[in-house]
């Protein structure tokens, strides 16, 4: 409120329309010659730039027979002064839409939105709306203009929308549905969703196909599989009542995709686009799985290919055979370290190749190096695996592309902003140099450089649920751990007997956090249930999106061993039969010695593995035929110059080279107030005649090489 005489009230009786359930209700008494109202900040306040037109729209009514006039207009952040000429509207008994367009007369970038009065009044707001008339494309209600433009210039192939778990939901009625979000934005219904804010659903279905053809880019459409978060308290939807579920998907696809002439074709019509957008992609579910989900997977999957079988249909997790989908999404959210050591993931020799092709929906660091040097190094390097594999890489997407920093995350984007700047990440160069230069055909690259050993730093501990293991005489290094020692999650020591509590996970770390060779050994049995136990190793004691440990799995018939990296579940070994046997005693035994981790189970080896060491040198390299160049992209982890000897064999290339670079030390990041400390240099280099190409590299760089084929 402008005044402490001013009231305000959540209103749900006499709403505009069914779908609008709540309006602001405002309440003024001014005194002493003060005006009173309401005022509006925006996204942490509003950006005017004088000169410019701003559209605003909103409805309102009034409480009395003689309608009072309310004086709405931009003001300054401590409502002084006015930046715009005021908009005078006398609000009767009915609801009604107003709209105006304001011309700022001031530069400001903390302007708020008043509605001012001079008499005691009570008006009623609802779907207040106020937007640049400038925006990109001149779409109404659009996009910010600067934003969209850096957007662009990454020349995008696709959009997945509505994204992730925003997808999901965690209940009914806290994800999105396609056909609210169309129409008139006062008739949309709005919805809390998964990460805990209202959303309005402003940008609807049809925007984001707009949008898509805005940018030339593929529209990915994912369609709610009918299983909730599953990293929360997963809800199943009936599978009876999957028809009528699976039969509204379908809607969406003849919404996108039929003529204008025909039913739900002249719904996108009449909204303002004739012709059909040709949606060819959709993804059932965002990171769902297990087999609830491939029951829902495979009816909606059988009802999209009997519709139209081009639809390319993606799972997001591995089906069955027999109805998998074209395509599997996979997320990868890690560390740089580990996106270094991955620069070879995808090549042939290290994995199994099936007939799905990965779809890499989500990709980028997430813990606390995003947004750095280091997380774009070792995200390169992630890049130049993919562009080397492409028959198995069918599309891969950064997350998150934007993020406003006045609401903090632990994710980094590739584009930071607040309400009227906006800074690249170094990610964002990396992925825009990538993207200028794509090239036809990958070309075969070898790098003999030294290989760096990958240590992980970390205790011994393990996580198990209920208190259905006994875990005795549990040493590190031959010391017992004792009850003296700090223990996580409750857990206790009786008699040489680590006891966790009932009805709950629990999780122990034990030892030095920065050891990294050791040996840790226990008797441990299970006292009932079926449930797992996890022995981790090289933990870091983090959670979220910054764990980082590597850890032995047994229950459920099987042991596993893999490494847990933020959202990636890196598979180390394979797995192997292992029936845990309830009130049987187990000898366990793990030595962790450098980059070798072996795993024995009453003096069996049940796994041994070297972890993969990082290179100093990733490269790759792709021709452009159009062009006749050669694109040579190289990354320097190292925190020294690299001296390279370059050597093409089957063709001959001139003399000189156009560079790009990126480089810098590996805390280095872009921000609002200094947002060009990491920049792409641009300069030509020269090898000389008769003599071996050498390039210096610079410590923690990319560099991509342009050669021209003679």
């Amino acid at each position: 409120p402008l005044t402490t005489d001013t009231h305000l009230y959540i209103d749900t009786q006499g709403t505009i329309n069914e779908y609008n359930r709540r309006s602001l209700l405002v309440s003024s008494v001014p005194t002493d010659g003060k005006s009173g109202g309401v005022y509006a900040t925006g996204y942490k306040g509003i950006s005017i730039r004088k000169g410019e037109t701003y559209v605003l729209s909103f409805f309102a009514k009034g409480a009395s027979m003689v309608p009072k006039e309310i004086q709405v207009a931009l003001a300054d952040s401590i409502r002084s002064c006015r930046g715009s000429e005021n908009f005078t509207i006398a609000p009767s008994y009915e609801w009604r839409r107003y709209s105006h367009v304001f011309t700022a007369t001031e530069n400001w970038n903390n302007a708020v939105l008043t509605f001012r009065t001079d008499s005691a009044a009570v008006v009623w707001l609802d779907v207040v709306s106020l937007f640049p008339e400038k925006t990109w494309k001149g779409r109404p209600n659009a996009q910010r203009a600067d934003l969209m433009d850096l957007i662009a210039a990454l020349h995008p192939q696709f959009i997945r929308f509505p994204g992730g778990s925003f997808a999901e939901g965690y209940t009914a009625g806290t994800f999105p549905l396609w056909r609210e979000s169309l129409g008139d934005i006062a008739s949309r219904k709005s919805f809390w969703n998964v990460h805990s804010y209202g959303s309005t659903n402003g940008l609807g279905f049809h925007e984001f196909l707009q949008l898509c053809e805005d940018l030339e880019a593929e529209p990915v459409f994912v369609i709610h599989s009918r299983v909730t978060s599953q990293s929360r308290r997963p809800r199943y939807e009936d599978i009876t009542a999957m028809d009528k579920l699976v039969d509204d998907a379908l809607n969406a696809l003849r919404y996108a995709n039929e003529s204008a002439d025909s039913l739900w074709g002249s719904w996108r019509s009449r909204n303002g686009h004739p012709e059909p957008f040709r949606l060819k992609y959709v993804e059932i579910g965002s990171e769902n799985y297990g087999m609830e989900y491939r029951k829902r997977f495979e009816l909606f999957r059988a009802a999209i290919k009997e519709f139209d079988p081009e639809i390319t249909v993606i799972s997001s997790s591995f089906t069955s055979r027999k109805n998998w989908g074209d395509w599997v999404d996979s997320h990868y959210g890690a560390s740089p370290a580990f996106f270094e050591a991955a620069c070879n993931r995808f090549d042939s020799d290290r994995i199994y190749r099936r007939s799905q092709g990965l779809f890499i929906g989500e990709f980028g660091t997430w813990n606390g190096e995003g947004g750095t040097l280091q997380a774009a190094l070792g995200e390169a390097c992630f890049l130049i695996g993919v562009e080397r594999n492409p028959s198995l890489v069918k599309q891969l997407a950064y997350a998150p592309i934007l993020r406003n920093v006045n609401y903090p995350t632990t994710r980094p984007a590739l584009i930071e902003f607040d309400h009227y700047r906006s800074a690249v990440t170094p990610s964002y160069l990396v992925w825009k140099l990538f993207n200028d230069y794509r090239g036809d055909e990958t070309i075969k690259t070898s790098v003999q450089t030294y290989m760096r050993p990958q240590v992980t730093f970390g205790r011994f501990g393990f996580e198990l649920f209920d208190n259905s293991f006994e875990l005795k005489n549990v040493m590190v290094d031959g010391v017992p751990v004792t009850a003296a020692e700090t223990l996580s999650g409750g857990w206790r020591v009786d008699k040489g007997v680590l006891q966790p509590d009932a009805n709950r996970w629990n999780y122990l770390l034990t030892g030095d956090p920065l050891a990294y060779n050791g040996t840790f050994t226990m008797e441990m049995q299970r006292t009932k249930g079926s449930g797992q136990i996890q022995i981790r190793m090289r933990d870091n004691g983090l959670s979220g999106d910054s764990c980082d440990y590597v850890c032995m799995t047994l229950g459920a018939g099987k042991s596993e061993l893999y490494r847990q990296v933020g959202s990636v579940k890196d598979t180390l070994s394979s797995s192997t039969s292992f029936p845990l046997e309830n009130n049987r005693v187990y000898q366990i035994r793990i030595e962790c010695q450098d980059e070798s981790l072996t795993c024995y189970v009453d003096d069996v080896l049940v796994h041994a593995v070297h972890l993969q060491p990082l290179p100093s040198l990733v490269a790759g390299t792709v021709i452009d035929y159009l062009s006749n160049r050669l694109y040579l992209k190289v990354v320097n982890t190292t925190n020294h110059e690299e001296k390279t000897e370059l050597r093409v064999q089957g063709l001959s290339v001139g003399l000189d080279a156009e560079c790009w670079q990126i480089s810098g030390a590996p805390e280095d990041r872009n921000t609002l107030d200094t947002p060009d400390v990491v920049s792409n240099v641009h300069q030509t280099v020269r090898f000389s005649l008769g003599g071996p190409m050498i390039y210096h590299f610079p410590p923690n760089s990319v560099t991509l090489l342009l050669l021209q084929v003679e």
